[in-house]
């Protein structure tokens, strides 16, 4: 292996380890994690499947009938529905905390295929780099996501949301790799169909966001003659047109009373402004700024974008966010839960590292900025801004809560407190009675404050009927809440 191979692979994992023991805190606190709310619904089939030792294929054919109830009842999500039926506490709630480990590794993997496919045109040669960038977003997304809870932890929330958008920045990894080449590969095409038609039965959002990558490169395609394009565009609005007119989907909306046009789109308008303002922050810039070096040494091999080409990424980057944040603000009259902030967010951290790095590479072109560049004790440099990206968690979106850390500095200072163990602890002595042999009428009680962690605490019961339906989930006659005891 060339030298500067080895230390390309030495480099790489040094890294990874670094982040992999600053994110350490994430995992432990992910052990203490258990089903709330929606949970339990979506996933009453599978558990009943497990709890009578059924198999796959039994699991399988309970998570179709699921998708197919939501879809005829509740909401056209056809993906996202089945996905929902495999919440990892089915098979015990000491297993949730899976739910984190499986959209971390979504993240990565859709960002390193992203990057691996972008890479084979403008960095060919440095094989650890996609991998490298891969590590270091899905860093920056855990630590500095506005809603932690609902992204990392809580299942229902985040797998409804994040594995969507990651698998449309695969997309777009794809439909760049089909456009950018001197040849047309037809494999490009038919896995970013088949990625579209998977997106499109997610949630509308990240549906939305996905069509809006499938347009651009269609415009593209269109201008290159690359007409295979035209095969996933097709494919994404085939899926989304039958998430739109499914049955539930019209039950779904019925319940919301939806703002008037002009008043959305004034008040998407002001709202992703209002973000963009508020996502200028210190998490950001150490990003950005890791980032710089990458971007000087692609200078070396790219030409220098014009005027136009530095706008380019500012604009689409606005036209996408404020996309998203109309949906919600059109159907609901607001913004949305913390979950959908989540995907918005991820969202401008991509497009403004774009722009960013589009600027470096126009000034290292007219000027001497590698010369700038600190060539002593980079990699104590950027441990401190990992460091500090670990440490200072990005801006909400929801006053009161920027009182709050990055998600590792966070989970570090709870794990301490105890309260993730406590909130543990109380889930498990309420699954116990749960299944209990024998006894078909189960009394429980709500959680106190004492037990209820910022990080893993999304919902709980309160004090009178089941509205979660745990009897049906736990296969019980009846289970009445108590008031706190």
């Amino acid at each position: 292996m060339p030298r500067d191979a080895k230390q390309q692979r030495r480099r790489f994992w040094r890294f990874a380890v670094f982040v992999l023991v600053l994110m350490l805190p994430v995992f432990a606190a992910a052990l203490y994690a258990r089903p709330s709310a929606d949970d339990f619904g979506y996933a009453q089939r599978t558990r009943n499947v497990v709890l009578q030792g059924g198999g796959f294929w039994q699991l399988l054919a309970a998570a179709a009938e699921t998708d197919a109830k939501f879809f005829n009842s509740w909401q056209g999500l056809y993906s996202s529905g089945f996905l929902l039926a495999f919440q990892p506490g089915i098979f015990g709630g000491k297993w949730y905390g899976l739910t984190t480990c499986f959209i971390i590794a979504m993240l990565f993997f859709c960002l390193w295929g992203c990057f691996a496919l972008v890479g084979r045109h403008l960095a060919a040669g440095n094989r650890y780099l996609p991998a490298g960038l891969a590590v270091l977003f899905t860093y920056a997304f855990v630590q500095g996501m506005p809603n932690q809870v609902e992204g990392l932890f809580w299942f229902n929330g985040a797998a409804n949301y994040i594995p969507f958008f990651a698998l449309t920045v695969l997309n777009a990894g794809l439909l760049f790799h089909l456009l950018a080449g001197e040849k047309c590969p037809v494999w490009p095409a038919a896995v970013s169909a088949a990625v579209s038609v998977v997106v499109s039965g997610g949630h509308h959002v990240a549906a939305l966001l996905d069509m809006l990558v499938l347009l651009l490169a269609l415009l593209a395609g269109i201008r290159r003659r690359r007409f295979a394009v035209v095969l996933p565009f097709a494919a994404g609005l085939t899926g989304l047109l039958v998430n739109l007119t499914a049955p539930g989907t019209r039950v779904r909306m019925d319940g919301f009373s939806s703002a008037s046009m002009p008043e959305a789109i004034v008040k998407s308008f002001l709202l992703t402004i209002f973000n963009l303002i508020r996502w200028l922050d210190v998490p950001l810039l150490c990003l950005l700024a890791l980032l710089t070096p990458l971007a000087v040494m692609l200078a070396k091999r790219l030409p220098a974008p014009g005027r136009l080409g530095l706008l380019v990424g500012p604009a689409v980057t606005f036209v996408m966010l404020w996309a998203m944040v109309w949906l919600p603000s059109y159907t609901m009259g607001g913004i949305g839960a913390g979950r959908l902030i989540n995907v918005v967010w991820m969202t401008f951290v991509l497009g403004a590292a774009y722009s960013w790095c589009a600027l470096v590479i126009w000034a290292a072109h007219r000027t001497e900025l590698a010369k700038l560049l600190p060539r002593k004790h980079t990699a104590l440099i950027g441990a401190a801004l990992l460091v500090c990206m670990a440490c200072i968690g990005s801006h909400t979106v929801k006053e009161g809560l920027d009182n709050h850390f990055a998600t590792s500095l966070e989970a570090a200072y709870e794990l301490l407190e105890g309260v993730p163990q406590r909130f543990a602890a109380a889930h498990d002595a309420r699954e116990a009675a749960l299944l209990e042999p024998g006894v078909e009428d189960v009394t429980i009680r709500p959680l106190t404050d004492e037990e209820k962690p910022y990080l893993l605490y999304f919902s709980d019961v309160t004090p009178g009927p089941d509205v979660w339906g745990l009897a049906d989930y736990y296969d019980k006659q009846s289970v009445t809440i108590s008031d706190y005891t």
